[in-house]
């Protein structure tokens, strides 16, 4: 849910959603409103997304736990989340939503489920350099990322 719209006067320069965007029921007008009525105009979304071909989430698929790297699953479900994107159908909606995309990049290459991670984060196994070793590697491909992650610019109206 969006809040009311700011006045034209208090437009932003920078507007941020990291994570609850997949919860939204029609994310194309959710962007569409930002750019026309929320960004200034050099005002820029910095847009975050689990990333449906994360590398934990194609095992997933390989181990027969979903069915298909984009799928919502029952416990996604439960938190609200209506799409599983990619770094492809992310951008296909923010152009949609009339936004410009300056910049697609991935957050963290990521092989493992979060339960796993949380057990793991428990021991002495995951240092900091291994951490370190997983963001870099997620610069290096994206599209292995657990999540996804636009820079956009405001569009015309």
């Amino acid at each position: 849910m969006l809040l009311p719209c700011p006045a034209a006067e208090l437009a932003t320069d920078h507007a941020v959603t990291t994570l609850n965007f997949k919860s939204s029921h029609n994310p194309v007008a959710t962007l569409k409103r930002i750019n026309d009525e929320w960004l200034s105009d050099t005002g820029r979304l910095f847009l975050v997304c689990p990333n449906a071909h994360a590398a934990s989430r194609q095992i997933a698929v390989r181990m027969g736990i979903i069915s298909h790297n984009s799928a919502v699953t029952d416990a996604e479900l439960k938190h609200g989340h209506r799409i599983t994107y990619t770094l492809d159908t992310l951008e296909r909606d923010a152009r949609a939503g009339g936004l410009n995309v300056v910049y697609r990049s991935g957050i963290f290459f990521k092989a493992l489920a979060n339960y796993q991670w949380d057990k793991l984060l428990a021991t002495d196994i995951i240092s900091k350099d291994y951490l370190e070793g997983c963001y870099d590697l997620g610069q290096i491909y994206p599209d292995l990322c657990a999540s996804i992650f636009l820079l956009c610019e405001k569009g015309p109206r």
